[in-house]
C-alpha cells in the first residue's frame, strides 16, 4: 500500500468515528466534511495524528470544527 493509500484510508476511518460518536445526520456530516475542510486538516496532521489512536484524531478533528464557528452539539 501507497503512503497516500495509507493516508486516505486512515481518513476515512477517522471520519467515520467521528460521524458516528457525534451521531451527525449525512447533511450535518457533508457539511463538517466540506465546509470546515475536515478532509484537508486530516491530511495536513496526518504525520502528527496518525501516531495517537483513533479517538484522539476525532477529538482532534472535533476541536477543529468548532475552532471554525461550528457547534458539533447543535448537530448532534
Amino acid at each position: 500500500m501507497s503512503k497516500n493509500q495509507s493516508i486516505a484510508t486512515w481518513a476515512a476511518f477517522v471520519l467515520s468515528k467521528f460521524r458516528k460518536k457525534y451521531k451527525l445526520s449525512e447533511s450535518d456530516f457533508a457539511k463538517a466534511i466540506n465546509e470546515y475542510k475536515a478532509v484537508s486538516f486530516l491530511i495536513g496532521n496526518y504525520e502528527l495524528l496518525h501516531y495517537y489512536d483513533f479517538d484522539f484524531a476525532v477529538d482532534d478533528l472535533g476541536k477543529y470544527i468548532a475552532e471554525q464557528g461550528w457547534s458539533l452539539n447543535a448537530a448532534a
